[in-house]
């Protein structure tokens, strides 16, 4: 019998290193892809899909329920009740998403208030004397002549001697904010009202360099203006003021004046710059505001 002199091939060692360098490769190439999955693809998959679902609505305002009384306040009549809760909301408030809905409210009820004689615990009673006319009243009293005959259902300006008028507290203050679009009105430094915009003038374009941001500004109701619809200025004692539109001048640029919409038929001066609100608001301010009273002019 013939024997090979060739050296036997132990298979048995080497087929155990290759499978222990497969399973290293294996588990390598496993770890890759776990981490590569856990790392990228995973974090990839979940953004993709947050951003198919719907957002997720916010929790509910935890001051909704106290705005919710004073609405019911309001609804049943009892407005000093109703005012005194939205008044307390707005301090106390100031970040909750309904708070423009509270303003709106008190708003709207502070005006029904000074512009009636409906009564209210502020309201102080004033006994017309001999020798007092509207507008010595008015200074006596610290408010405005327009407030009185407004608040008192006044067809004129002649009082009687011992005529009953009565009189609200008028403290009040501005706040004219461009950016935001709003006029704020103060009454001894609390929220009485809010008015809208309608017409704000785009600041001009900055050249070549970043625009300035204008400082606060502290100023005062310098003056008041009415003017016919001939456009002629009036006061509070001629008839003609009836139908008039309004200014009430602060800082130059900062005019408040009556914007009547498009097709109302209300003719109105306007100045070459300022800040446009609705005739009725205007109107409003011109009956509340004093020349002296503080404004401030937010950037």
């Amino acid at each position: 019998m013939a024997y090979s002199n060739k050296p036997r091939i132990r298979l048995g060692p080497l087929l155990l290193k290759g499978l222990i360098i497969l399973g290293l490769i294996a588990g390598i190439v496993g770890a890759a892809y776990y981490w590569t999955n856990e790392l990228f693809l995973r974090p990839q998959l979940a953004l993709k899909e947050e951003k198919r679902s719907p957002p997720e609505p916010p929790p509910p305002d935890p001051a909704l329920p106290e705005l919710e009384k004073a609405v019911a306040l309001q609804k049943s009549g009892d407005l000093v009740a109703a005012r005194a809760a939205f008044a307390e909301f707005v301090e106390h408030n100031a970040t909750s998403t309904v708070i423009n809905e509270a303003k709106d409210r008190l708003g709207e009820i502070n005006s029904d208030f000074y512009f009636s004689t409906k009564p209210a615990p502020e309201k102080e009673i004033y006994v017309v004397k001999s020798g007092d006319v509207l507008n010595k009243v008015a200074a006596r009293m610290k408010t405005t002549p327009e407030l009185i005959m407004r608040s008192n259902n006044l067809a004129g300006t002649m009082l009687r001697i011992g005529q009953k008028l009565s009189i609200s507290p008028a403290q009040f203050s501005l706040i004219i904010s461009r950016r935001e679009r709003k006029v704020t009105l103060l009454n001894g430094g609390k929220f009485f009202k809010h008015y809208p915009m309608r017409s704000v003038p785009e600041p001009p374009a900055a050249t070549g360099k970043k625009p300035v941001v204008a400082p606060k500004i502290t100023s005062k109701v310098n003056e008041k203006i009415a003017w016919s619809a001939a456009g002629q200025r009036v006061t509070f004692a001629e008839k003609e003021y009836a139908g008039a539109t309004h200014w009430i001048v602060s800082s130059p640029g900062y005019t408040l004046y009556s914007d009547p919409e498009e097709g109302s038929g209300i003719k109105a001066t306007t100045p070459p710059t300022g800040l446009g609100l609705s005739p009725e608001h205007m109107e409003e301010l011109a009956a509340l505001l004093s020349r002296g009273n503080p404004v401030t002019i937010e950037p």
